[in-house]
């Protein structure tokens, strides 16, 4: 089971407001280029040829064709339960949709994704930050105990322990870091 917790993006916008981060606006695309062709918006750099070599695998993922309706589910409710079967793409796919919808704003908000292992953890950021064609520990990042591989200023997509999760609620109870929680 996957589940996903989600601010309303109207909420975002008044959590801003509340936190007095004011109402500034990403300019940033949030959809991949077809084929690796353009600029990454995280990183202003021209996607590398590995980016299109990778794309081509995710896009043949089975989660690909539940995109739109889990970003339309996500949008409408609080909470997403989704279930799919193993190598289906949910840990690794479902996250950078999120990111890619604009659920992150770098510099203000986080996508969240919470790993059981610490292992499993760093393993899946150093795959996605590939997918993403961005460096580890800048856009994408991972906290496990005793390590934070992310950069606050930078990071728009963050995995981490449970337990991780767990201590950062209890200095900041509602979490107003991440706009997505991820449980997978």
């Amino acid at each position: 089971f996957f589940f996903v917790a989600a601010m309303p993006p109207s909420a975002m916008t008044d959590r801003k407001r509340k936190l007095d981060l004011g109402d500034a606006v990403s300019n940033k695309s949030t959809k991949p280029p077809s084929e690796g062709v353009g600029i990454n918006p995280w990183t202003n750099q021209p996607y590398s040829k590995r980016y299109s070599e990778i794309l081509e695998g995710r896009l043949k993922l089975p989660v690909y064709q539940f995109k739109e309706k889990l970003l339309d589910a996500v949008a409408k409710n609080q909470i997403v339960v989704l279930e799919g079967e193993t190598g289906s793409g949910k840990t690794t796919q479902i996250p950078q949709f999120l990111v890619e919808a604009g659920y992150a704003d770098q510099g203000y908000t986080t996508v969240a994704c919470t790993q059981p292992r610490r292992v499993a953890a760093t393993s899946i950021a150093t795959r996605v930050a590939d997918e993403m064609d961005c460096e580890l520990g800048a856009e994408v990042g991972y906290t496990i105990r005793f390590e934070d591989v992310s950069d606050p200023h930078r990071t728009v997509l963050k995995f981490l322990t449970d337990g991780m999760l767990l201590r950062e609620a209890m200095s900041d109870p509602l979490l107003s870091r991440y706009s997505v929680i991820v449980l997978d």
